[in-house]
């Protein structure tokens, strides 16, 4: 998840936590109430649950603002499991038919907040598991007969709110990173513009080294589809593989330096699309500084799928290699490796000793 989704998911979740603090609020005017007219038979037990949510909303919220990772996968596991409890006790807790339930529409506020933090597939699942406690409740109450519809519509409500909670946070920062990606390409465009894009048209124009004038004008064209926003969008429409990208991109690895790069493809594994450009990327920029500076001979690229799912690229060279201890990551390591495959949810190993040359282990899912 890119920094500009994450804080778009941190917006939806601050907002549904002052939902929770509307419903407790709601919740506790309409226990008073119940508890006042008799309908409420289990006062002490219901305020002890409405005093565990109060507790609970408040942890989750200040986590939220403090930016806990742990509230995303924990966290949606104890609400789903608080809103099971709140609508299975309800019953319980009452006699005989009431305008307004116990838990009020809280278990509901739970399951939208799961739907955010885990996504539209575990939201569906933790409505269906609160209106699934809701239809057991009833059964072990003897209240199934007459509730029939309502039990059915709770579960669907549930459901399809975690569902669509979900699903709408996904698409919300999907649109969020595409437009940050925009502004970033815009902004990168006019720094180009004024700066590199004039000096690559210039050795264009004034050298009088071949090679040189086409590794310019390699780059102005790179350059210039970037910052369209061409190149990478079809490539990721077109679900592309790993092996269909990286290719090229270490064809021209060793076209501009002169080292033989080695493709060795063993299975090509799953990532494609978003994750299959990150890793060709971050594969040829791994390429290319062991091409520049292990002073090996030839630099192999090997892909393969290492774990039950994703694509593995090792790029190993037998060159002088260093001492990662001592030795600080260059921008090319930092940026266009690491930085890449964080974008994508993937890994980088990075292996070397010197004399012993040095093995670049990336992974992407």
């Amino acid at each position: 998840m890119t920094s500009t989704s994450h804080a778009l998911q941190r917006r939806l979740q601050l907002g549904l936590g002052a939902v929770r603090a509307v419903t407790l609020v709601w919740a506790f005017f309409v226990v008073c109430i119940d508890t006042n007219s008799g309908v409420l038979v289990r006062p002490v037990p219901a305020f002890g649950l409405l005093g565990v949510l109060v507790i609970w909303s408040t942890a989750w919220t200040v986590a939220v603002s403090k930016n806990d990772s742990w509230v995303l996968r924990v966290g949606a596991v104890i609400d789903i499991f608080l809103a099971m409890t709140v609508v299975a006790l309800d019953s319980a807790f009452y006699s005989g038919d009431r305008p307004q339930s116990f838990g009020s529409a809280w278990p509901l506020a739970a399951v939208l907040a799961t739907g955010v933090a885990a996504g539209s597939t575990w939201g569906l699942v933790g409505g269906l598991a609160v209106g699934v406690a809701g239809v057991a409740s009833a059964l072990v109450q003897g209240a199934v007969v007459g509730n029939v519809l309502a039990l059915t519509g709770a579960m669907v409500l549930y459901a399809a709110g975690g569902w669509l909670a979900g699903w709408v946070s996904e698409q919300l920062q999907r649109t969020a990173q595409v437009a940050a990606a925009a502004e970033a390409r815009a902004e990168v465009g006019r720094t180009l513009h004024d700066g590199v894009l004039q000096t690559l048209a210039v050795v264009q124009r004034r050298s009088d080294d071949p090679e040189l004038v086409e590794l310019a004008r390699t780059q102005d064209a790179e350059l210039r589809a970037f910052l369209r926003g061409g190149n990478s969008s079809k490539l990721a429409e077109k679900e592309s593989s790993v092996t269909e990208l990286l290719g090229p991109a270490l064809a021209l690895v060793e076209s501009r330096f002169g080292v033989p790069v080695q493709l060795v493809v063993v299975d090509p594994g799953t990532a494609c699309g978003e994750s299959a450009l990150a890793l060709a990327g971050a594969a040829a920029e791994a390429a290319t500084n062991a091409s520049k500076h292990s002073g090996a001979d030839e630099v192999w690229v090997s892909v393969d799928r290492a774990e039950h799912f994703g694509t593995r690229v090792v790029v190993h060279d037998e060159g002088c290699g260093f001492n990662g201890d001592t030795t600080k990551e260059g921008d090319g390591l930092r940026s266009s490796v690491r930085g890449r495959l964080d974008m994508v949810g993937g890994t980088v190993a990075v292996r070397s000793s010197p004399g012993t040359g040095c093995d670049v282990t990336l992974w992407a899912p």
